[in-house]
C-alpha cells in the first residue's frame, strides 16, 4: 500500500514549481520585448530555447528514471535548487542572447526535474486512478500558473528584480519539498505495477525498448502537434500578441490567461476521468477534437473568440498532457523512457512552434485573413494547422 503523503506532496510540487517558473515568464517576455527591444522571433526563441533544453534532458531523465528510480527525487531537488539561482540571472544581463541562454539552461533543469517528478507520481499510484491523479497534478500546475499570472498582474509595474526574487524563493520551496518526498518514498515505489498487474523489473526488460518506442509513435505525434500550437498560447508570445493586437495592458493580459486557465481545470479533469473509467483512446480523441476547435477560435481576430478558444484549448491541452503520461507509465514496460520521449516530443514541438510563429509574426506582423466573412489573425491561423497532425494521428494511427 503506497503512502498517500508523498503523493499529496508531489501534487504540491506541481503547484509550487509551476508558479515559480511562470511568474517569471511574462516579466521576462515584456522585459525582452520592451526594454531590450527584441523582435517577435527573439521573444519566440525564449520559448524555443527553454523547450530545446527540456527536450534533450527529458530523454536523459527518462532513461535515468528507469535505471535509478530510487535517486530521481534527489536529482529533481538539485535541479529546482539550481533554478532558484539561475532565474535571478535575468536581472543581471542586458542582451537578448544572454536571456535566451539563461532560458535554455532553465529548460535543461526543468527537463530533468519534471520528468523525474512525473515518473515518481505514476509509480506511486495504481493504474486504475492514474489518469485522474495526473489530471489533478497538471490541474494544480495550471492553478500554479493562474496564481503566478495573478501575482504578476499585481506586480507588473515593479522592477524585474523584485519578481525574480519571488520566483527564486518559490523554486527553493519546491526543492525542499521534493527533497522531503525523496526521504519519505516507500521502497515499493521502485517497481511499477502495470495494467497487467505484474511487477516489472526494469533492468531485465531493456530488450522491449524498441518495441515500446514504435508502439508509442502515434502518441508521440499527437503530443508533437499539440505542443507546437501550445508554444504560442502557453508561451511568451501570447502575452505580446494580446498586448499588441488588442491593446491590452500587461496586467489585463496576464489576468485573461489566468482566467482561461482556471476555467479549463474542470474540463481537463472530466476527460481524464473518461480515460480512467472508459478508454484512453476515446478520451484522447475527444480532447484533441476540442483542442482543434479551440485553436480555430483563438485564430479569430475578436477578443471574445480568443478567450473562448483559450479556454477550450487549455481544457484539451491539460487532458492530453495527463492522458499521454498515464498511457506512458501504464502501458509500457519502460515507462520512464517512454515518458521521457513523450516529454521530448512536446518540447521539440514547442521549440519549432514558437520559432516559426515568431518568424511569421516578424515578417507579416498582425496581418489578417478573411474567410467566409470571418477575420482571422494570419500567423495563428497558420500555426493552427499543426493541430491537424494530432487530429489525424488520433483517428488514423492510434489504436485502442
Amino acid at each position: 500500500m503506497h503512502s498517500k503523503l508523498p503523493v499529496i506532496m508531489l501534487l504540491m510540487v506541481s503547484f509550487l514549481g509551476t508558479a515559480a517558473f511562470r511568474i517569471s515568464v511574462p516579466a521576462v517576455a515584456f522585459y525582452t520585448r520592451q526594454v531590450l527591444e527584441a523582435s517577435a522571433l527573439g521573444v519566440g526563441l525564449l520559448t524555443s530555447s527553454f523547450f530545446a533544453g527540456r527536450a534533450l534532458f527529458a530523454v536523459v531523465a527518462g532513461g535515468l528514471a528507469d535505471k535509478y528510480r530510487d535517486k530521481i527525487a534527489y536529482m529533481a531537488a538539485i535541479c529546482f535548487s539550481l533554478n532558484a539561482v539561475v532565474v535571478y540571472l535575468y536581472g543581471l544581463v542586458n542582451d537578448i542572447v544572454s536571456v535566451i541562454l539563461i532560458r535554455a539552461l532553465q529548460g535543461a533543469l526543468n527537463g530533468i526535474a519534471w520528468v523525474s517528478v512525473q515518473v515518481i507520481l505514476g509509480s506511486s499510484v495504481s493504474y486504475s486512478i492514474r489518469g485522474r491523479v495526473y489530471a489533478i497534478y497538471f490541474a494544480l500546475g495550471t492553478l500554479g500558473n493562474v496564481v503566478a499570472n495573478k501575482l504578476y498582474s499585481s506586480l507588473s509595474n515593479k522592477p524585474l528584480s523584485s519578481i525574480l526574487v519571488i520566483s527564486s524563493i518559490l523554486f527553493l520551496a519546491t526543492a525542499i519539498l521534493i527533497l522531503v518526498i525523496g526521504i519519505l518514498l516507500p521502497a515499493s515505489l521502485y517497481s511499477i505495477k502495470h495494467k497487467s498487474g505484474k511487477e516489472s523489473n526494469v533492468s531485465e526488460e531493456n530488450e522491449h525498448i524498441k518495441a515500446s518506442i514504435v508502439i508509442a509513435i502515434p502518441v508521440i505525434l499527437i503530443v508533437l502537434g499539440v505542443s507546437m500550437f501550445s508554444s504560442i498560447v502557453r508561451g511568451d508570445l501570447v502575452y505580446i500578441y494580446m498586448n499588441e493586437a488588442f491593446k491590452l495592458s500587461r496586467g489585463d493580459t496576464a489576468d485573461i490567461i489566468a482566467f482561461a486557465s482556471l476555467i479549463a481545470l474542470v474540463g481537463g479533469y472530466i476527460l481524464s476521468w473518461i480515460s480512467d473509467k472508459v478508454n484512453d483512446t476515446l478520451a484522447l480523441r475527444i480532447a484533441i477534437s476540442i483542442g482543434f476547435l479551440g485553436s480555430i477560435l483563438v485564430s479569430i481576430r475578436a477578443l471574445i473568440g480568443v478567450i473562448t478558444g483559450l479556454v477550450l484549448y487549455y481544457i484539451a491541452n491539460s487532458a492530453i498532457i495527463s492522458i499521454s503520461r498515464r498511457i506512458a507509465i501504464t502501458h509500457y514496460k519502460l515507462g520512464g523512457t517512454v515518458m521521457g520521449l513523450i516529454n521530448a516530443a512536446g518540447n521539440i514541438g514547442s521549440v519549432t512552434g514558437s520559432s516559426i510563429a515568431g518568424l511569421i509574426y516578424d515578417i507579416y506582423g498582425l496581418f489578417t485573413l478573411n474567410i467566409l466573412g470571418v477575420t482571422f489573425t494570419g500567423f495563428i491561423s497558420i500555426m493552427s494547422l499543426t493541430m491537424v497532425v494530432s487530429l489525424v494521428s488520433s483517428f488514423v494511427f492510434l489504436k485502442k
